[in-house]
């Protein structure tokens, strides 16, 4: 029996293309130095198969070459204005296209060479760890607040309850909604390859993460493939991914529903809770309603009850004791031992405080009262951040027209390395010498960002932050950008993937998935895209030649 259990481990690891598995796990991770040495290890694994001079007649990298042309052309147009730490920072953007090409044309060049079968092997072994890992880390929450539906769990200060997924992480370690993506692909992926008990596996780690941007998007392509891209069965797969959504936010995590329809009622400009009360005190939050509490004052009149039942708690024992008894005021013994200390004094993490008080240290250095009374009276603030940074696009340009055509030049307007750049650690470390702030991005984005997150902790979600690829490509390369996005890009896909593949599903996400994050900067889900992807159309292919 174990023998047997072992020459079918021994099979199955030998199907495996070890390289490919090992670059997938170190080039998704979320640490860029990793990522490097990754690209370092493939090319020297594989440095027999690739040619350096093919590597510019490849048509699916010219969406990546037209890129630095921009870059650099709108440097040349304006270098006159800018000092020799500029010159640096955009070459180290050039250098995160380049390294997005290197990478898509070695798993261009590895996918040509190996076996087809090898390699969806080898991505299913991906998959199955990142949904291990998922798994794994909601296992340790459970046994951290000894909770078995941490959703709803609001102990450790609400450490968890609505933001659990946030401190999940899979096989990557990256952010969440880099995480949750991962998962959608996973799913489509193995939804279209008919492996469905894998495919319910992703949705159910993807549920585990509660993304709702994420889940947004897969109900958009769900829709999409229900009505036009699905044989029968997957059309009763689709049906019961949707159910364990529905179950998943009506049971396991109901805050989201909330959660959901505040971000709607945002988006319409319609209030969805009553006219709210004016600034309340500790004892008028514990005697108001819910529906008239922010989510913040609903947290702090949660904490307060407790504290109010345990200190009538200890009162009643105290009653009882002798009468010289001193009777104490400090925390009950019960609060002190106990993994509930954190209801009896409410406070953000000492994480987000920091980071609270070094982002409001920064906007009272850098921007005048004047300044930010004038950008507090531009925009509707009540409105999600995205929303506003999409005005702000549009308002630059209609400001700075000669700028439309190639955009603003790298790192001037919206993009991770222009947060970098910032010192701010809102996008990893950035040596402090290279620091560089450009004016456009100061008064835009970058205010838009620091605005939402020098607040409580409520207000540091995904649909408060400018961090799109299209505003990135829109904004930095213009309107030659956003043309090669959509037509070089995504038109070398579209053109050559099969039908009836999951490729056309995943192309949906990935457009989708470009309005968070600046994802071509982050070497994950982008690299992940373009492995599938260049192993459907070798597919078809052969498909066409056996043909």
């Amino acid at each position: 029996m174990t023998g047997s259990v072992l020459h079918t481990i021994k099979k199955k690891a030998a199907g495996i293309s070890w390289p490919l598995l090992v670059f997938l796990v170190l080039v998704l991770n979320v640490k860029l130095p990793v990522k490097i040495i990754a690209v370092l290890f493939f090319i020297v694994i594989h440095r027999r198969s690739i040619a350096a001079k093919t590597f510019f007649k490849q048509r699916y990298l010219h969406f990546y070459f037209s890129m630095i042309v921009i870059g650099i052309i709108n440097f040349l147009l304006h270098y006159k204005n800018y000092n020799s730490t500029y010159s640096i920072t955009v070459f180290i953007g050039i250098c995160f296209w380049v390294m997005s090409a290197i990478i898509a044309y070695l798993l261009y060049t590895f996918v040509q060479k190996e076996d087809p079968l090898k390699i969806h092997t080898t991505v299913t072994a991906f998959f199955i760890l990142h949904i291990i890992v998922i798994f794994l880390n909601l296992i340790q929450i459970i046994i951290e607040t000894g909770a078995l539906n941490p959703y709803t769990y609001k102990g450790l200060n609400q450490k968890y309850y609505i933001s659990t997924g946030d401190f999940i992480t899979g096989i990557s370690f990256d952010a969440p909604v880099t995480t949750a993506f991962t998962c959608v692909f996973g799913l489509l992926y193995f939804l279209y390859r008919k492996q469905f008990m894998l495919s319910i596996a992703c949705m159910a780690a993807l549920l585990i993460m509660a993304s709702n941007f994420a889940n947004l998007i897969l109900i958009a392509v769900f829709v999409f493939a229900f009505i036009f891209y699905s044989t029968r069965i997957q059309k009763s797969f689709i049906l019961i991914y949707i159910v364990m959504l529905i179950v998943f936010m009506a049971k396991i995590s109901p805050q989201n529903n909330e959660h959901v329809g505040r971000i709607f009622y945002l988006l319409i400009d319609k209030p969805y809770d009553l006219p709210p009360v004016k600034t309340l005190s500790l004892d008028e939050i514990k005697k108001a309603p819910d529906s008239v509490l922010d989510p913040e004052q609903r947290r702090k009149k949660y904490a307060q009850h407790f504290i109010d039942s345990i200190s009538a708690i200890r009162l009643a024992e105290n009653t009882k004791a002798p009468v010289n008894t001193v009777v104490k005021r400090s925390v009950p013994d019960s609060i002190n031992h106990s993994k509930d200390i954190a209801f009896y004094q409410f406070h953000e993490s000492a994480v987000t405080e920091e980071k609270i008080n070094r982002y409001t240290h920064f906007i009272n250095q850098v921007y005048s009262p004047q300044q930010q009374d004038s950008l507090k009276k531009k925009y509707n603030w009540k409105s999600p951040g995205k929303w506003i940074a999409a005005k702000q696009l549009v308002n630059f340009f209609k400001a700075h027209p000669s700028k439309i055509l190639t955009g603003d030049g790298i790192a001037n307007f919206s993009s991770r390395l222009a947060f970098k750049a910032t010192l701010l650690n809102t996008a990893g470390k950035y040596p402090a010498r290279l620091e560089y702030i450009n004016a456009d991005f100061l008064y835009n984005h970058l205010y838009l960002y620091l605005f939402y997150h020098s607040q409580d902790q409520s207000k540091h979600e995904a649909k408060n932050t400018p961090d799109a690829v299209y505003y990135q490509v829109a904004g930095e390369y213009g309107i030659a950008g956003m043309l090669c996005l959509l037509f070089v890009y995504f038109g070398f896909f579209i053109r050559r993937m099969p039908k009836r593949s999951f490729g056309l599903p995943l192309l949906l996400v990935l457009a989708g998935a470009f309005f968070a994050e600046y994802w071509f900067e982050q070497f994950s889900i982008v690299v992940l895209f373009e492995l599938l992807l260049f192993l459907d159309i070798k597919q078809r292919r052969m498909e066409e030649q056996e043909a």
